[in-house]
């Protein structure tokens, strides 16, 4: 069995680690004096906000377990994304559409993943994109936005959140949330005006990494490979 999951489940936790500790989970509302509510207050309005979240993109990269963890996805409330994820050097291509996924691995990242079967997969993949078998749930755990969403309302009530500076991130008005864990430093902008969505989230520590987030509710415009691009794992064993 190819072991496409394994880079996957590294970007989703890496993420969802950076966004817990914030403490700020999945979602609303809006206020005319945000950064003067209290952070109670400010944790209720991103909750509400991020809750009606169709789609976002995130990239980034996070240090964790010796290695690096490359992310620049875009994903939807409907299981739709596509993107590329990358780990120590090794770089997957990846579409989910219409309940489908489909991989494009690098030779790196098959070599991580397939083993001793690598040489073997490349050679009848090429540069064609391999489609998944559709019983794998290959890509739900960091595709759904809904699945993002419902790690990140896990939140450790034990951390407490302060508030920091405001700053312009790329136009828009950000509020500094901060907090401190175990040695850790994690650092969330959200946006002051319109919907309090996250902009950007760092992390300093043991774990460090950035992740920006961005484009939200924007329609995904995702096409299917042809069948011409397309070699199927389910016809090779899996």
């Amino acid at each position: 069995m190819l072991r496409t999951r394994t880079l996957g489940r590294s970007v989703l936790g890496a993420v969802a680690g950076v966004t817990l500790a914030a403490s700020l989970t999945a979602c609303g509302g809006g206020g005319n004096d945000f950064t003067d509510s209290s952070v109670e207050e400010i944790e209720k309005a991103v909750k509400a906000d991020m809750k009606k979240a169709t789609s976002l993109k995130m990239k980034g990269s996070i240090k964790q377990d010796g290695g690096e963890t490359k992310l620049d996805l875009a994903i939807d409330t409907d299981g739709n994304c596509e993107g590329e994820l990358g780990r120590d050097g090794a770089v997957a291509q990846i579409l989910s559409v219409d309940g489908e996924s489909y991989l494009k691995g690098d030779e790196a990242f098959w070599k991580a993943s397939a083993g001793s079967s690598a040489e073997m997969i490349t050679q009848m993949i090429g540069d064609k994109w391999a489609k998944m078998p559709s019983d794998g749930g290959q890509f739900d755990e960091f595709c759904d936005l809904d699945n993002f969403l419902e790690d990140l309302n896990d939140n450790d009530k034990d951390n407490k959140i302060t508030k920091g500076e405001t700053k312009d991130i790329d136009g828009e008005e950000a509020l500094e949330l901060i907090t401190k864990e175990d040695g850790d430093t994690t650092r969330a902008w959200v946006a002051t005006e319109g919907k309090h969505y996250f902009l950007v989230m760092e992390r300093e520590g043991e774990e460090s990494g950035k992740i920006t987030f961005s484009d939200y509710d924007e329609k995904l415009d995702i096409a299917k490979p042809g069948s011409d691009e397309v070699v199927d794992l389910s016809q090779m064993g899996g």
